[in-house]
């Protein structure tokens, strides 16, 4: 009889998995809060959080993305025809709005002061 002789090859050891720490991010110091009506802007060395509460809790319709030319828009839609909308300019800069459009017609209820980006610096 023929010895039958084994077509897998032989296993060789994996090397080890590095096993990483999970990345944390470095604490931050406490913000300066600024609340303009129901919007809160928590603000922190180099960024900014902007809440809108005038939103929360209402039913979404949809967002969109609208872009012609130089003028940038995303839209978000909520089911009592409602909208806020946030215009982008370039260099990152966004026109937060809020408005009825029960009508058909857009009517402005609320408009904030414009939000520029930050600079990054490297």
């Amino acid at each position: 009889m023929a010895a039958i002789e084994s077509k897998r090859s032989s296993r060789r050891p994996q090397p080890a998995r590095k096993t990483s720490k999970p990345r944390r991010f470095p604490s931050l110091s406490k913000p300066v809060i600024t609340r303009r009506g129901k919007t809160t802007i928590r603000s922190y060395k180099g960024r900014h959080f902007h809440r809108f509460e005038e939103a929360r809790g209402k039913p979404l319709d949809y967002i969109e993305f609208f872009t012609v030319g130089e003028y940038h828009c995303i839209a978000v839609r909520f089911q009592d025809k409602t909208c806020m909308n946030f215009v982008i300019e370039p260099g990152f800069t966004l026109g937060p709005e809020y408005s009825d459009w029960k009508t058909g017609n857009q009517r402005r209820i609320k408009r904030w002061p414009l939000i520029r980006s930050q600079p990054h610096n490297s």
